[in-house]
């Protein structure tokens, strides 16, 4: 019985091992586009430069290429003429992926192909409002070079500017200022940068913006 019972349960072990090994391969493979991009590089690499592949064929391939800054990829996909303004469900383009992750070398490639810079993800926040959130601030400046509104909005009504002064990037203020940013511009529900960022109690913002022009 005994002899019996442990083999049953060094099975039952070696079962449990599995599928925990599976559960790990799964979520390394989901939450790492490096991982994924590892496992396909290849074979989109000898995607013939003449083929056209099918749209959205490659899709998570193509956004992890731009998370990870995987030129190889971008290059392979954009030669097949994959369309390269195609957004996630969550409205990111791979130039705002680019953007938002500092690859820099990945941004600079898309803009040279001709990747859209001004269209927003699904809440309008666009690449340059990411990069300014996430403090990445010399992809901020490359794309300050763009043709972009400099007081385009996102669905809440706030700017570039807004961001950088909700966030405390305010050595970029003087920048976006030079270009046009409106100091004073107010977002969805009135409120002006500078309003905000005394209700942060955030005075070096805010004495950033009084500089810059913002009265209220």
């Amino acid at each position: 019985m005994l002899p019996g019972l442990f083999a049953q349960r060094r099975i039952r072990y070696f079962y449990f091992l599995l599928l925990l090994a599976g559960t790990f391969g799964v979520l390394a493979y989901w939450c790492f586009p490096s991982l994924r991009l590892m496992l396909r590089a290849e074979k989109i690499s000898a995607i013939p430069r003449a083929q056209w592949v099918d749209a959205h064929r490659y899709d998570q391939e193509w956004f992890d290429a731009a998370r990870v800054g995987r030129l190889d990829i971008l290059r392979s996909l954009y030669e097949a003429h994959y369309p390269i303004d195609s957004q996630t469900s969550a409205g990111y383009t791979a130039l705002i992926l680019a953007a938002y992750d500092s690859r820099p070398e990945a941004l600079d490639y898309l803009l040279r192909i001709g990747a859209a810079p001004c269209p927003g993800d699904r809440h309008g926040n666009t690449a340059l409002m990411g990069a300014i959130y996430k403090g990445n601030l010399a992809i901020a400046r490359r794309l300050l070079t763009t043709r972009c509104p400099i007081d385009q909005v996102n669905n809440a009504g706030e700017t570039a500017l807004s961001f950088a002064a909700l966030f405390g990037r305010a050595e970029i203020l003087p920048e976006l200022v030079a270009r046009g940013a409106d100091p004073n511009h107010a977002d969805a529900r009135g409120n002006t940068p500078l309003a905000l960022v005394q209700q942060q109690g955030n005075e070096d913002s805010a004495l950033a913006l009084r500089k810059l022009g913002a009265t209220r």
